[in-house]
């Protein structure tokens, strides 16, 4: 008996009739809190409550924005900095990556490997 493969989208769906899709969005919001962390601490030059000679700024609370995904909305805790800003990478990330799916190439994505590519790996 063949399987039927179940496509991203079939799959989100059928999680989200279950009981798992709370477990999804929990994991993904703590997952994406964790990596806003990250980014901020690289880009102030030190980690929460941290004391860094290489410190550029300080936080300064957090700002609260609704992210829409397959999953469903999330609510972000974006940190805050003092001086300067802080935007998180991955929304921008994922509304690129979900503009350019369908135009392939001309949405920056190639489907083959360039001739560039294939004569490094020779």
């Amino acid at each position: 008996m063949a399987e039927k493969s179940l496509s991203l989208d079939e799959l989100v769906r059928k999680l989200m009739g279950d009981d798992h899709a709370d477990v999804l969005r929990e994991a993904l919001a703590w997952f994406v809190g964790e990596l806003m962390e990250v980014e901020v601490a690289s880009q102030i030059g030190a980690g929460l409550n941290e004391r860094s000679p290489d410190r550029i700024t300080h936080r300064n609370g957090y700002r609260e924005r609704a992210w829409q995904t397959r999953a469903g909305e999330i609510t972000l805790a974006i940190p805050r900095l003092r001086s300067g800003s802080y935007f998180p990478s991955f929304p921008r990330a994922a509304d690129a990556l979900g503009e350019g799916a369908g135009r392939g190439r001309a949405g920056g994505l190639a489907s083959t490997a360039s001739p560039r590519a294939r004569s490094s790996a020779s």
